[in-house]
């Protein structure tokens, strides 16, 4: 019924602003730090931006030919999104899925920043990839004239890559998250939201898989703007090459069908 693989060794990597943890068929997850906020990073139309505040990027890595087709939480799997604060919700045009926030809108005020899940998508018509790998079409000058921190700890600045890829992405699919999601990460930000999203059973998926917009086969999957320390742990299926069959990673407990892989528990402030 599942075609798994159990891993006899793992080699974790450290790079820059990226995380890398190397497996077989997801072959790694990367935590990018898209954004680190300035004191000029204030902008009302968006609701307020703490100051340092981390834009993460979080993109699911597989050999080529693999689809990814879901985080899930299940029972003795938790899937959980959490920051010791609060998450940032752009409040102008921002939305808990990025396909629905118009292209159009992109370069106004914190609307880059907005918290929020995929399965590809960054925007309307745009593919998420990560800097070091944007093509430079089309860089998005910001009209409010802010989004220029060059904080090296968050790499290439935007000003110079934006991170976006010319292309349709598949919308994303809620299967008993979707209150959650919408209260959570939706263009509104409030003291009472809660700052953990945690469930054991749901999911955020693509019907069908997607594979990444680029060879490196790289799909972007949330992203999560927070001046508090951000951890998650994420429980990820992705569809074999071949199509005929799927594999689950799991950040605990694995069972003898699944795969434990370190790099699906993140903790910012843990030292890389």
């Amino acid at each position: 019924m599942k075609t798994l693989i159990r891993l006899g060794s793992i080699i974790l990597l450290f790079a820059g602003n990226i995380q890398t943890l190397f497996a077989q068929g997801l072959e790694r997850i990367i935590v990018e730090k898209y954004y680190i906020s300035g004191k000029e990073d204030i902008a009302k139309e968006g609701g307020i931006l703490p100051v340092g505040s981390v834009t993460y990027r979080i993109y699911a890595d597989m050999l080529p030919g693999y689809k990814f087709q879901a985080a899930f939480g299940i029972p003795g799997h938790e899937l959980r999104l959490a920051t010791t604060t609060s998450f940032f919700n752009n409040e102008d045009r921002g939305s808990y899925i990025p396909t629905v926030i118009p292209y159009r809108n992109i370069d106004q005020n914190t609307i880059m920043l907005d918290s929020w899940l995929t399965a590809g998508a960054a925007c309307e018509g745009h593919w998420g990839v990560l800097k070091s790998e944007d093509d430079t079409v089309t860089t998005i000058v910001n009209r409010d004239h802010i989004l220029q921190n060059d904080n090296k700890e968050a790499g290439i600045p935007l000003k110079e890559r934006d991170g976006l890829f010319i292309g349709l992405a598949p919308r994303v699919t809620f299967f008993g998250i979707d209150s959650m999601a919408i209260s959570m990460f939706n263009n509104r930000n409030d003291k009472n939201i809660q700052n953990t999203f945690s469930t054991e059973n749901g999911s955020w998926a693509v019907l069908g898989g997607t594979n990444g917009p680029t060879p490196e086969n790289r799909v972007l999957i949330a992203q999560m703007t927070t001046d508090g320390v951000f951890s998650f742990e994420l429980n990820i299926q992705i569809g074999s090459a071949d199509g005929k069959s799927f594999k689950r990673y799991v950040a605990k407990n694995p069972t003898s069908d699944e795969l434990q892989i370190e790099s699906l528990i993140y903790n910012s402030s843990s030292k890389h």
